[in-house]
């Protein structure tokens, strides 16, 4: 049986990533805070174990950022291909389902302390379920994992980057015969209050990343 993870992540061009940062933080600032949410995620996810560990990038994999951390940590990478982030998805499952991998979790990289054991459990969940979903605080969500198969109707007119993501998903699952999984809460980090959140939560746990001083 083989398993992915997936890890969706953007060229780090000053003033096309974590827009809202930029009302206080200055885009060439907001693109290595970018950068650290990245290497973080997929420093952390390269202890996972029986896993294939996979790049989605937009708008495509030929960014030296993007190549170098595919490199480093041995990551096999690819384009993100759809018009919004909901084909995306589907069109990463698909495709990938397609290449025989028959569990697939896919995260973003808004989240660089999602715990390790949340994707784990993923992972164990879908043993039993064929839908797992990591709910964020602010209404969106963290992860989506499927297995065998991906239903495009779950991500139908889905108003992504704003907080209504996980109610309308859940509404879109409700008539379909799909046993969901959700797992814990947990936060990103898209405006500087969650980024002071952070870095507090960062000092909590006694770990850095590079982040600017604000």
């Amino acid at each position: 049986m083989k398993r992915a993870l997936i890890t969706f992540v953007k060229a780090p061009v000053p003033g096309a990533v974590k827009t809202r940062l930029q009302t206080d933080l200055a885009p060439d600032q907001v693109a290595e805070v970018y950068k650290s949410f990245v290497t973080e995620i997929v420093s952390r996810c390269s202890r996972l174990k029986g896993t294939d560990r996979l790049l989605g990038c937009a708008p495509d994999r030929r960014h030296h950022f993007l190549s170098e951390i595919a490199g480093k940590y041995r990551l096999k990478s690819f384009d993100q291909r759809g018009k919004d982030l909901g084909e995306k998805i589907v069109h990463a499952f698909q495709v990938h389902f397609k290449k025989g991998y028959s569990e697939i979790v896919l995260i973003g990289s808004d989240s660089p302390t999602i715990p390790m054991n949340y994707i784990r459990k993923a992972f164990a969940a879908l043993k039993k379920h064929d839908l797992v979903l990591g709910p964020c605080c602010d209404g969106g969500l963290y992860l989506i994992g499927a297995k065998g198969k991906i239903i495009p109707r779950i991500f139908k007119d889905v108003p992504w980057d704003s907080s209504k993501v996980l109610n309308k998903t859940l509404d879109n699952i409700g008539p379909l015969d799909i046993k969901l999984f959700l797992l814990p809460f947990w936060y990103d980090v898209d405006t500087i209050e969650e980024l002071r959140f952070l870095k507090k939560h960062l000092g909590y746990l006694n770990r850095k990343l590079d982040l600017p001083v604000f």
